[in-house]
């Protein structure tokens, strides 16, 4: 009789967590979903501990989003909806008789310094000191606070997740079709991006490669200008006007959306040292074959 795998997914209500739950699901493994909605796994910590009992994967996306604007009431409530999760799930992998397998807590490559040169990869450690950074350092100092002895541990440093009706993406769309899809500002800032086919497969490979452990840069190999990604956006569309918004309008249309322009405007140079290391085999490495299957 053949048991089939389970996968806790906590916060899988979104763009990330629904795809996921569904590829986990049509290659036959059982998903079980915490979150505050009904019919979902609570927050409560025994039930917690009772649906990762001999699970073979917990990972964590819970946290607020960041696309929003960072005054005091929301930063506060983006880093602790982050440590509350985190703090909730560690103790009850503690409480386990049979603990999960591997623990993958999401993160971000957003604690790396802004750079238009000089690739970001996993052993950097003159992390950048705004608050994003400072986010993403709280949040991994939670996540290792908790020395497991039978479930390895990755923290996931993820840049921005392509794919159909992504978050990052549709106003991007939007834009263009609207004939707004120029450069944003300079158009020299690197977009570090990935695509949600390699996602799903990445976190696959870390279940399958016992030995890896710590952080893990989800990133593409191939980063991309931001004047690249939209004009690579807008081929693929077939779009031909491309009206360039200068950093003062990207300024002014976070401001009106509710958003942070640096969340468009700062470089993001990152790399995957480590999965090409480990020999992982990215299905979507250019920007062009990922767009192409996302938009086509």
């Amino acid at each position: 009789m053949n048991i089939m795998k389970k996968i806790v997914i906590a916060g899988g209500l979104g763009f990330i967590g629904n795809l996921l739950a569904d590829r986990f699901r049509k290659n036959g493994y059982e998903v079980l979903i915490i979150s505050r909605s009904e019919g979902n796994i609570s927050w409560n910590p025994s039930e917690l501990t009772k649906s990762f009992e001999k699970s073979e994967m917990v990972i964590n996306l819970a946290g607020k989003s960041i696309n929003c604007r960072h005054n005091k009431k929301n930063q506060k409530e983006i880093i602790e909806s982050r440590l509350a999760t985190t703090l909730l799930i560690g103790n009850a992998i503690l409480a386990c008789k049979n603990p999960p397998k591997i623990w993958i807590n999401a993160s971000a490559t957003g604690i790396y310094k802004s750079s238009l040169t000089n690739p970001m990869s996993e052993e950097m450690t003159n992390f950048n000191s705004d608050f994003l950074a400072e986010v993403v350092k709280k949040w991994e100092n939670s996540f290792f606070s908790f020395k497991l002895q039978n479930t390895r541990q990755i923290a996931l440093r993820t840049s921005v997740v392509l794919g159909k009706n992504a978050n990052a993406l549709t106003p991007v769309i939007v834009l263009s079709r609207l004939g707004l899809g120029g450069k944003q500002g300079t158009g020299k800032q690197m977009f570090s991006w990935i695509h949600i086919e390699d996602y799903f497969r990445i976190l696959l490979f870390l279940s399958e490669k016992t030995e890896i452990n710590g952080i893990i840069n989800c990133t593409s190999p191939n980063p991309v200008s931001n004047k690249e990604f939209m004009q690579m956006v807008c081929r693929v569309l077939q779009v031909r006007i491309r009206i360039p918004a200068p950093a003062f309008a990207v300024k002014a249309g976070a401001f009106a959306i509710g958003t942070e322009s640096s969340l468009i405007l700062s470089s993001s140079y990152i790399v995957p040292k480590r999965l090409i290391q480990e020999g992982y085999k990215f299905a979507f490495p250019k920007i062009k074959d990922a767009l192409t299957d996302i938009l086509a």
